[in-house]
């Protein structure tokens, strides 16, 4: 029974493209990492990412691919690292920092989006968080609205 139900969330991202917000968090991490184990026929997933403390976002790619947590698929199936595509962007802009070439392929190409950008800090300026929190939300939702293949669910079966 175990198996049917891993077969048909494998058959869902088979042949699709992902974009993920916040994949440098700890849930983003997590989830690039499981979607790569666990779906090796996903196309490719794309990460929003900024430039950060004087690194691009391939630098801050590396980075990321270099922590522990894709410390199996370095070792097991490197060749799923190379799917994985960064976005240079950021949350707090408009059209999310976005490029105009890579929207469009974004528009073209993603049928999953995952939006985990957040900030969870209690302390931090209301201004900053409702930018991030809300306007960063509705500037994905935006976006996604103009995206060919996407499609909303709010759950499996």
């Amino acid at each position: 029974m175990a198996g049917s139900e891993y077969t048909s969330v494998k058959d869902f991202y088979r042949d699709r493209s992902i974009f993920i917000t916040g994949a440098t968090g700890f849930m983003g991490k997590i989830l690039v990492e499981k979607l790569l184990r666990s779906c090796p026929h996903i196309k490719n997933i794309y990460l929003l990412m900024r430039p950060k403390k004087g690194r691009n976002v391939q630098e801050r790619l590396q980075e990321l691919l270099n922590g522990p947590v894709f410390e199996n698929l370095r070792r097991n199936s490197p060749d799923e690292l190379s799917k994985i595509i960064p976005v240079a962007g950021d949350i707090t802009e408009p059209e999310l920092g976005i490029s105009i070439d890579d929207q469009n392929t974004l528009i073209r190409t993603v049928s999953i989006v995952f939006h985990s950008a957040a900030t969870v800090k209690f302390d931090e300026a209301l201004k900053l968080s409702v930018t991030i929190n809300m306007l960063g939300t509705k500037r994905l939702v935006q976006l996604c609205n103009r995206m060919h293949n996407v499609e909303v669910r709010k759950s499996y079966r």
